[in-house]
This record gives structure tokens, sequence and C-alpha cells, in this order.
């Protein structure tokens, strides 16, 4: 019946035994292991060992009496399918770990300064990679200097992702770090928009300059962790280069280098976007049901869940459950006390 898709089977991995135990269920609907065995001219091991392997592969069912026990089939589409996504997942990891082979392959091990590992990127897809992950890794801190606004958008996702992890973030920023672009404040805040984040702008240069393929550019930093320093070369909003290394006591000194700075303005975001609107809706009718909360803020299913959460989690915001008119629990939320927003 379904000789012309054996190639396909064959793809997904089945045996020969197994396409022939599988062609006889998904023809006849079902088979028992004499059957089986007598219909197939197969041994009673290689039928049970095989007939397991397609159950556990989610291609048949069996019933649970091990007397007499049967086989019958699953839809072909829905079971194949899964088959095929269960090795498309699998596909993806092994390709995941082909593609941290060729990082580390393309990865240009050299020395910085004492014997720090030093490591450099040709292919910016690569080194957005590296970044993510670190960031998505990072458990305390990240301090960035001035970058350029096309690579904050590229990353605000994780950084965001890390701020609802409890990560602080600051970003130390000077007009004297770019030659074109008049308004960074304002477009750093409007990409950082969703990331409780510290802005702080100094006098001084936070990028260090640097000859680049006998061009001028500026060099900004991801510091994690205090102990990943990141650093990006650029003009304006125009990557050219990634690099950086392992190593806490440089990372110290360029937080330092940045901390020395003439500060001349300071800006805490304490609850950014959506998350000061829901803190506003809640103060304005507090308390205030889940429904009429999201009506409000425009904020809603599993975005809303997850703000909820974290400031629950934080001691900002207390839920409390109570009975509705049909008796099904619904849930209010109201400021903590002595909390000022």
């Amino acid at each position: 019946m379904l000789k012309k898709y054996h190639p396909y089977l064959r793809d997904i991995g089945l045996s020969e035994v197994q396409i022939k135990l599988y062609d006889y269920i998904i023809e006849n609907k079902s088979g028992a292991v004499i059957e089986l065995k007598e219909e197939l001219n197969l041994s009673y091991s290689q039928v049970n060992y095989n007939l397991s392997v397609l159950e556990d592969m989610g291609l048949i069912f069996s019933t649970k009496s091990e007397k007499n026990k049967k086989f019958y089939r699953i839809d072909p589409k829905i079971a194949l399918t899964k088959v095929l996504e269960d090795r498309v997942k699998n596909f993806k990891k092994q390709i995941d770990k082909i593609e941290e082979k060729v990082n580390i392959e393309e990865s240009v091990q050299g020395v910085c300064l004492k014997n720090v590992p030093f490591y450099h990127y040709s292919d910016l897809n690569l080194a957005m990679n590296n970044f993510f992950e670190l960031i998505e890794n990072s458990m305390e801190e990240i301090v960035l200097s001035s970058l350029p606004p096309i690579l904050l958008k590229k990353i605000e996702s994780v950084l965001y992702n890390a701020y609802m992890r409890g990560v602080q973030i600051k970003l130390y920023f000077s007009n004297a770090d770019f030659d074109s672009i008049n308004n960074y404040f304002n477009l750093i805040t409007d990409i950082l928009s969703r990331v409780k984040i510290t802005i702080i702008q100094t006098k001084e240069r936070t990028c260090q300059r640097a000859r680049y393929n006998d061009i001028l550019v500026n060099v900004g930093v991801i510091l994690i962790d205090g102990k990943y320093l990141n650093a990006i070369n650029f003009i304006d909003d125009d990557i050219l280069h990634f690099d950086g290394f392992y190593g806490p006591t440089f990372v110290e000194q360029s937080k330092r280098f940045m901390e020395i700075k003439t500060v001349e303005k300071q800006i805490k975001i304490e609850f950014p976007e959506p998350i000061q609107t829901i803190l506003d809706v809640i103060k304005a009718k507090q308390p205030i049901m889940t429904r009429e909360l999201s009506t409000q803020s425009r904020v809603g299913g599993g975005k809303l869940r997850e703000i909820l959460n974290f400031l629950i989690n934080e001691g900002i915001i207390k839920e409390s459950e109570i009975k509705g008119a049909t008796g099904k629990p619904r849930k209010e939320y109201t400021l903590a006390s002595k909390l000022k927003i």
C-alpha cells in the first residue's frame, strides 16, 4: 500500500522490517503479534522489537493487554508529521553543534595583553550569536557604552529578558561619541522603552577611538557580569567589527573608565513601558480585575501574565483571588502597601 512512500519512510529512519510492519498495520488498520509473524514471515523477536520501535515513534499504538496484544494505526498525517517535527528538532540541535564548532574555528585565537584569551569575528552574524548567548546567560549586570542604535535594536529583546530576570543594566553615552547622531538620548530611550535601565550621559567620550582598516572608528563595549568584555567597532550606525575576551580584571578597568567621567545627566527608568502603564492603571483603580486591567492597559495574554508575575515577585503589586458571580474565582490586583509609584 505504501510502496511508493518507502523511500520517505527510510529517510525518517525506519528499517525494512519496520516498513513491512507499518505497511501491514496501515493497510489492515491493526495487527496482532502472531498474525504479523505469520503474514510477514518474521520471528517473534523481530516483530516484538520493531513494533515497540514504531510505538515509541508514535506511529502506532497498542492495547494494554499482554495476551493477544494488538497494534493499531494512528492517522499517518498526524503521526508522520510529529516524527518529522521531532527529527527537525534533532537536526536543529546538530546544526547548533556544527555552528558552535564553526564559531570556534572561525574565531581567531590570539593574545590580548597578559595572556587573556582573545577572539574576533569576521562574520557579524557569528558575533551577534555570541553576544545573544552571553546576554541570555547573564545573571547580575550588563554595562554598555555608547553603541550604534541599530545594534541596540538587535539586542533589545535579550536585554528585556535579562531585565525580567533581575539583571541590572546601565548605559553610558556622550554626544561626543557620534559625529552625526544629535538625538541619541531620544533614540535609545525609544528603543529600550521596555527595559529597566540607568542611562548616564557624560561630558567626556565613553567610546575610544581606534584605527580600523585605515579609517578612524569608535570602539564601544558590552560588559557582562564583570567577566566578559565585548568590543564593537563602528562609525555612527555602521557596525564594522566585533571582538572580545574573557578577563575580569580588564572588565573592571573598563567599568572604572566610564565611572570616573563627568556626569551631565543620569536618568533611571524604573518602570519602563508597558510596565509603567500597567502600574498607572492599577494605581488609578485598585483593586482591578484582570480583564479590565488588560482592556485599559492594552496589554493582554501571555505578555500581561509575564509582567504581572514579575511585579508580584518583586513585591510591587499584590494578587488576590475572589469568587465571581458564577462562583468562578477571579483575580484582582492592588499596589503593595507603602509603595509609591
